[in-house]
């Protein structure tokens, strides 16, 4: 039987045969709607797919005009607006791009909200950030959920400030790779360099998966030597990074994963540890106590210049989310309980690689938590006059990029700065590279002064003594550290364009001071200084030749003058402990043949006026006259002629 839909329309459902009529007639009328929404759908798919084809056989114009056509069978569809929004970006018309976009969101919002988004996200990648920003804008005001209305404020943060960096990205500020002394096919990163300079210590990612540490030194050149396998310690056949040299390059800091300390064996994790020199060999490593250590993570070690202050990166209880940065001070030889920076540095996401620059004063560090140019982007902040860190500044392009950025390290003078990052003209993967700082990210220029602590007499090295840097002006202490336990070595951090009190005091030595004048831009990174301590009642020879006299015997010879100054170039260098140092100037005369023999007065002036020679020659460069001692002798026999043609002179230093 064949029921229309006017056979359908009863007045009454009075009874059950009724009632199944009803039923019947419905179902054959949703099966016969069903039926034309199939057809439409089959049509709809029928007609995107034929313009699907033409952008596929690479005929773009054919495709837009299908499409056009497209959208004007099906109005209410985003998605032929969609599609005319990419191909119209691709065909480099902008303008009609917004336009289709616009009508896309429109339509429906969150059906567009994804393509729209890599669409605009391609944008950025083109540099067209102002775009790419216009379709945010869209996406903001519109229907989304909640979720996607989230995502859409970042990525609008992001590209505004994709844009700004472009706008107000570094000129001339040119990032050179290492090359291959240091990078290689693998990932090269966290790089660490030794107060001096002159040694680099980073982590590369060997054979895909494990970690190991390498290090290089510089030659005479400035040059990166090959850089090598650290070897075994610190290195494990498990991954080991992130490791920091300290100040004097004696001390090496870095996370151990899966060798637990006591309190953290049962959750697993990674540690803190260092090893020390020992001979150039590396000591095992030494876990930090569980002041430190937790069953979290521990890692990325960076030590103050100062060796007083550890910044590390922990997911422990008590910080604001993710990872933060967490540091603990060296107190009465004990290391404190850490303290979270706070959130002026720390965020709900994730704070990474600390680097604590020499001055103390200024910290870079890494992080994915405010909106950025990419996945994690650089920062630095300055402590203020309260010793409170400022808010983070966010490190210009290129420097920062869309990519990972994480991790920066700057040299004690502030000039250079040193990042891992995956590049187009890199070797392979991640590669460390070298720039020059622009003015507003430079820390306080700092230099390194190392040398060793030295027996002045005996000439051999003082172990673990006291060396304090004091303020000459209210004798504050600024910087105190023990010389070295294997070599006696020190190396400190000093602050450009200040004046400082180098001071030792210990027991059996004289009191040793120096001061130090850092006003001169011309001082070199590195000043090296040696600290002689001397025992009292000691004396020591440090020159004695003999000067001759010329021909015409009123002038000292051309080798002569030639020893004076050699002598008076190293006269600093002798006086610059503060040693009791004094010039003899010895000459010897005839006495004569006999009592009433008046010629020794001629003899006599004669030796006088040589000496002479040699105290103005001094005295002109700058050698005292309290320093210069003169001496004559006489001599009774005049057998050889030869001591009254030469002058004796000796330098001596009083303990």
């Amino acid at each position: 039987m064949i029921l229309n839909e006017a056979a359908c329309n009863f007045p009454r459902l009075r009874n059950t045969l009724y009632l199944g009529l009803f039923v019947i007639c419905m179902m054959l009328t949703l099966n016969s709607v069903a039926q034309k929404s199939s057809d439409s759908l089959r049509q709809f798919k029928y007609a995107f797919n034929v313009c699907d084809e033409l952008l596929k056989k690479g005929k773009l114009e054919k495709a837009i005009l299908c499409y056009e056509d497209f959208i004007t069978l099906y109005p209410d569809s985003s998605k032929g607006y969609i599609r005319l929004a990419e191909l119209n970006y691709h065909a480099k018309d902008k303008n009609k791009a917004l336009y289709y976009a616009n009508k896309a969101i429109d339509l429906n919002a969150n059906e567009a909200y994804a393509p729209m988004s890599f669409l605009a996200n391609k944008m950025t990648n083109n540099n067209d950030d102002a775009t790419a920003i216009l379709i945010m804008n869209r996406l903001s005001v519109s229907e989304l959920d909640t979720a996607r209305l989230v995502k859409v404020q970042e990525n609008k943060l992001r590209y505004n400030l994709r844009n700004k960096a472009e706008i107000t990205s570094v000129g001339g500020l040119n990032l050179r790779n290492l090359g291959d002394s240091i990078n290689s096919a693998e990932d090269e990163y966290l790089p660490s360099i030794s107060l001096d300079g002159q040694q680099i210590v980073f982590t590369r990612r060997v054979g895909g998966a494990n970690e190991d540490f390498f290090s290089a030194l510089k030659d005479s050149n400035g040059h990166w030597r090959k850089a090598k396998n650290m070897g075994t310690p610190p290195n494990t056949s498990m991954p080991d990074g992130a490791a920091m040299l300290s100040a004097d390059g004696y001390y090496l800091f870095y996370t151990r994963c899966d060798m637990r300390s006591p309190n953290g064996i049962e959750s697993g994790g990674c540690d803190l540890v260092f090893s020390y020199r020992e001979d150039s060999v590396w000591s095992s490593p030494q876990y930090f106590g569980f002041t430190i250590n937790t069953p979290g993570y521990e890692g990325q070690p960076c030590l103050s210049s100062d060796n007083k202050d550890l910044y590390f990166v922990s997911n422990r209880e008590g910080g604001y989310g993710g990872m933060d940065i967490w540091v603990s001070h060296f107190v009465n030889q004990f290391w404190s309980k850490p303290e979270n920076l706070g959130p002026t540095i720390n965020t709900p996401k994730n704070e990474i690689s600390p680097f604590i620059h020499p001055d103390n004063e200024t910290l870079y560090f890494s992080s994915d938590g405010p909106i950025g140019l990419g996945k994690t982007d650089l920062y630095m902040s300055r402590k203020n006059a309260s010793g409170n860190w400022k808010q983070p500044v966010h490190l210009a392009a290129p420097l920062n990029t869309e990519g990972f950025d994480g991790s920066i390290i700057v040299n004690a003078k502030g000039t250079k700065g040193y990042i891992a990052s995956s590049r187009k003209e890199g070797k392979g993967g991640m590669d460390i590279y070298e720039f020059d700082l622009y003015p507003a990210i430079k820390p306080i220029p700092t230099i390194c002064i190392k040398g060793y602590l030295l027996d002045k007499f005996y000439k051999n090295h003082i172990y673990d003594r006291t060396i304090q840097f004091l303020n000459p002006f209210n004798q504050k202490v600024i910087g105190s550290q023990q010389s070295n336990e294997g070599d006696g070595s020190y190396a400190q951090a000093l602050q450009m364009g200040k004046t400082y009190l180098l001071k030792v005091v210990e027991p059996g030595y004289r009191p040793f001071y120096k001061i130090f004048k850092l006003n001169n831009d011309s001082i070199p990174e590195n000043l090296y200084f040696n600290i002689k301590l001397k025992q009292p009642g000691f004396r020591d020879t440090l020159y004695k030749n003999w000067l001759h006299i010329d021909s015409s015997g009123l002038a000292l010879d051309s080798i002569s003058l030639h020893e004076l100054d050699s002598l008076t170039n190293t006269w600093a260098t002798w006086k610059e402990d503060s040693a009791d140092v004094i010039v003899f100037i010895n000459n010897y005369y005839y006495g004569g043949d006999s009592l009433t023999d008046t010629s020794f007065a001629a003899y006599l002036q004669t030796a006088v006026d040589r000496q002479q020679l040699v105290y103005e020659f001094l005295h002109k460069k700058g050698i005292r006259c309290e320093w210069i001692m003169r001496d004559l002798n006489m001599i009774l026999k005049r057998d050889d002629e030869e001591p009254f043609k030469r002058i004796e002179m000796s330098v001596v230093e009083f303990y």
